[in-house]
């Protein structure tokens, strides 16, 4: 497990290209072996534009968090509230809805440092639970989760493209 010391700061508006080329970046680099090439670029393409980013940014239920080290940016995460959440919506959770570390920072320690940090500011929020999707492929993050205490509740559609996926609803207790 690292020591190093991650920061985090909340992106805004003037961090726009940098939001967008890292979502397209750890995206890729997570799933874009696993996925249909026309699939994915469709996906990037909607997902990860100027004005869809634009849009989450300004949802005033909607965060987005770069993970600092030394300052240089090695990952970010997005947590929603409310009816800004991509599904459950109820108003005592919060949603995990990105979490993603720049590959030459993986197997680190600093997604485990992210995802504690992400629960201390759903616990700092008087959050009863945190939630996220994962997709059903991803066995090592669900692994992962499953270590952290989340439990399976479901699951919902996730398209990328004209792929129609499943991501794995997991969920953690907080109170």
């Amino acid at each position: 497990m690292s020591r190093e010391h991650l920061e985090f700061t909340k992106v805004s508006l003037a961090d726009l290209e940098q939001l967008r080329q890292l979502s397209r970046s750890t995206f890729v680099k997570a799933f874009g072996a696993q996925n249909n090439p026309e699939d994915l670029q469709a996906y990037l393409d909607k997902a990860f534009n100027n004005e869809a980013l634009k849009m989450e940014l300004l949802e005033l239920h909607s965060e987005f968090w770069f993970a600092k080290l030394s300052g240089e940016t090695i990952g970010y995460f997005k947590i929603n509230f409310e009816d800004a959440q991509t599904d459950l919506r109820e108003p005592d959770a919060m949603e995990l809805e990105r979490i993603y570390v720049i590959e030459e920072f993986q197997n680190r320690g600093f997604g485990q440092k992210i995802l504690d940090a992400v629960i201390e500011m759903a616990i700092q929020r008087q959050m009863r639970y945190l939630w996220l999707g994962v997709w059903e492929k991803n066995s090592r993050a669900i692994r992962f989760y499953e270590r952290n205490k989340f439990k399976i509740i479901g699951s919902h559609p996730f398209w990328v493209g004209k792929d129609l996926q499943t991501d794995i609803l997991m969920k953690l207790e907080l109170k």
